[in-house]
């Protein structure tokens, strides 16, 4: 009995083995080797060869980049390509996903076998330095879904055979240097979901066939390229759009009014165009519209009362165009607005008192239209405005203490319009300003005091007003201060030493005041001074040689006061000096024969001085000057020859003084 059970055992443990050993024996024979039926052959093995395939396109391709970009591939070795850089393989080895973007390669896509690629859906190249052509085998990747190959150095134009793509939903090539035309047979991609080709020098006007994209939804961008003629009215079909941009090109005719039918657009991009016509009132049914910008064109008309229905709205922008009449009365109901900007038009009338329900807005532009009367107290209420920018209007009256409430303004630019009484005080007390700009206009009473330490700002101009009080503690500590003009008023005081806290500041114009102290000799310390006015106040005392070491100074001008003594020698050693007046003082000793060396000035007045003996011969060095003026002065002399070396010369004036000899 025990010997049977034996026998049987050792009976199925034969049978066991020959199996096992027939699996074996089949699976570790070569696809190639003879005697092998084509059903003995592993489903492995059959994608081994298409991986060599596969291997042999990309290795082939690395070998034609220059040697900086093939070290980047330094994983390219060996004949798994599912363990290089950037490629990824589905669950048969076979290549599936390229993405080298953002790598910094430098070659072409001539070196690339795409028919070898059948299987990769997805190729990405983005951002590196891939120059020449697309090539028309681009049409062999049949299963491709996305392409992209923006911020490359592709010229030459798009291949029509990228059309052959039926499943290509998204497609980038911007950011090249493509030219011709836009494809038509594009319009056969019925799958294409985003589509993205600015940036480029793309040509011609944009194809009707386009329109059949019914799928397509992100970024139809076209912006920045050469395209011409009118924005196809079957732009309308484009019914799953949600962003449209053809925004910087040569695009003419009006906008469509089918674009009303685009119900899912959030961006609507058309400026810099060359558009006319009106603003369609059927854009006010766009209801999902949250950026509208059709500026610099040539639209014209009203701004149509419909545009207030677009709840959504996040960005108007109307700039640049020929738009006449009013601001629309409801534009207070774009509670969504963060951006208006209607400059550069010829709207008129008043700022609607419903501006101030726009409580998200943050940048409200007005510039240059011919908008009239007071400002609304409602400004007051946007407390989320960093930009106020009206100037170049004809507003009038004073401004509205309500403004003080603009704590986050970054920008406050109202200059050129005929406001009156005084700034508001509080304009930099959230520091936050960068630019006041207040010039040209009739504000009385004194600077604003929070201005005195405002640490953020850069730019400050209220000249050519009739602003009063003290200018000695006007200003503190103001790091970023670059830029100052205060001419043209009414102010008094001395020029303080806190000047030197300015340390960035390249202009200081404080022109036809009533300032009346001495020039600090501290001035010379704010290096990066590039322009320095004083003329027209009561400036006593000497020049500070000090001034000399201001190497970037282009402009000084210290010209009506009652200035004293010598010109410093230093100042004719200044290499960047361009104008220099210092006329009407009561300047004396000789002419510096250093100007001479002042090898970029171009005008020179030392008019209504005391200057007396010859006029120096080095004078005539100075091969740029255009315009030289030492009248009124005690000069005596013969007139130099060296005059006529002046070849630039357009103004000479040295009458009023005792020289005798014939002008050169």
């Amino acid at each position: 009995m025990a010997s049977s059970l034996l026998l049987s055992i050792l009976s199925h443990l034969r049978v066991f083995f020959f199996f096992f050993s027939l699996l074996f024996l089949i699976s570790t024979t070569s696809f190639h080797e003879p005697g092998v039926s084509p059903s003995s052959i592993s489903f492995s093995t059959i994608h081994t060869s298409r991986n060599k395939d596969e291997v042999e396109a990309l290795l082939n391709w690395k070998s034609t980049f220059d040697n900086h970009s093939q070290s980047l591939l330094s994983s390219w070795h060996g004949d798994n390509p599912c363990r290089f850089t950037g490629v990824a393989c589905n669950n048969y080895g076979a290549i599936t996903h390229i993405n080298l973007s953002n790598v910094g390669l430098r070659g072409t896509l001539d070196g690339l076998e795409l028919s070898r690629l059948t299987s990769v859906v997805s190729f990405e190249l983005a951002n590196n330095s891939i120059y020449g052509s697309i090539p028309s085998s681009v049409g062999n990747l049949s299963k491709l879904n996305s392409l992209n190959l923006c911020f490359n150095e592709l010229f030459g134009e798009i291949p029509p055979s990228i059309s052959m793509l039926e499943s290509l939903h998204y497609l980038n090539l911007c950011a090249n240097n493509l030219s011709g035309r836009i494809p038509a047979s594009l319009g056969k991609l019925g799958d294409l979901i985003k589509l993205g080709i600015s940036r480029n020098n793309l040509s011609g006007s944009i194809p009707q066939e386009i329109c059949n994209l019914r799928n397509l939804k992100l970024l139809f961008f076209l912006w920045r390229n050469r395209l011409s003629g009118s924005i196809p009215s079957e732009f309308g079909r484009l019914i799953s759009l949600i962003e449209l941009d053809l925004s910087s090109n040569n695009l003419t005719g009006s906008i469509p009014h089918s674009i009303r039918n685009l119900s899912n657009l959030s961006l609507l991009n058309l400026f810099q165009n060359n558009l006319a016509g009106p603003i369609p009132t059927s854009l006010g049914k766009l209801g999902n519209l949250s950026i509208f910008d059709i500026s610099q064109n040539g639209i014209s008309g009203f701004i149509p009362q419909e545009i207030c229905n677009l709840r959504s709205l996040t960005n108007l922008s109307l700039s640049g165009n020929r738009l006449l009449g009013s601001i629309p009365s409801e534009i207070g109901r774009l509670a969504s607005l963060n951006k208006l900007d209607l400059s550069f038009n010829n709207l008129t009338g008043s700022i609607p008192y419903s501006i101030g329900n726009l409580s998200s807005l943050s940048f409200l532009i007005l510039t240059q239209n011919n908008l009239t009367g007071s400002i609304p107290t409602s400004v007051g209420s946007l407390a989320n405005l960093t930009m106020l920018i009206i100037r170049e209007n004809m507003f009038s009256g004073s401004l509205p203490s309500e403004l003080n409430r603009l704590t986050h303004l970054t920008q406050l630019l109202m200059d050129t319009n005929k406001l009156e009484g005084e700034l508001p005080k509080d304009v930099c007390l959230g520091r936050s300003l960068q630019n006041f700009s207040a010039f040209k206009n009739h504000f009385t009473g004194p600077i604003p005091t929070s201005l005195k330490n405002c640490s953020t700002l850069i730019r400050l101009r209220l000249e050519e007003n009739q602003l009063t009080g003290n200018i000695t503690e006007a200003f503190g500590i103001c790091p970023h201060l670059n830029y100052v003009d205060l001419s043209h008023n009414h102010l008094n005081g001395e020029l303080s030493w806190r000047w030197e806290h300015c340390p960035n500041l390249m202009n200081l114009r404080i022109s036809n005041n009533k300032i009346s102290s001495e020039i600090p000799a501290i001035f010379g310390r704010i290096a990066q001074l590039g322009a320095l006015k004083l003329s027209s106040n009561f400036l006593s005392g000497e020049i500070p040689r000090e001034l000399g070491s201001l190497s970037m100074l282009f402009e000084l001008d210290l010209s009506s006061n009652t200035i004293t003594g010598n010109v410093p020698t230093e100042i004719g050693l200044l290499s960047h000096l361009a104008h220099l007046n210092l006329a009407s003082n009561n300047l004396s000793g000789l002419i510096m024969m250093q100007l001479g060396s002042c090898k970029s000035l171009l005008t020179l007045n030392l008019s209504r001085n005391k200057f007396c003996t010859s006029i120096p011969p080095e004078i005539g060095n100075a091969q740029f000057l255009e315009v030289l003026d030492i009248s009124h002065n005690l000069l005596t002399g013969n007139i130099p020859g060296v005059l006529g070396q002046l070849r630039m010369l357009q103004i000479l004036n040295i009458s009023h003084n005792n020289l005798f000899g014939y002008i050169p």
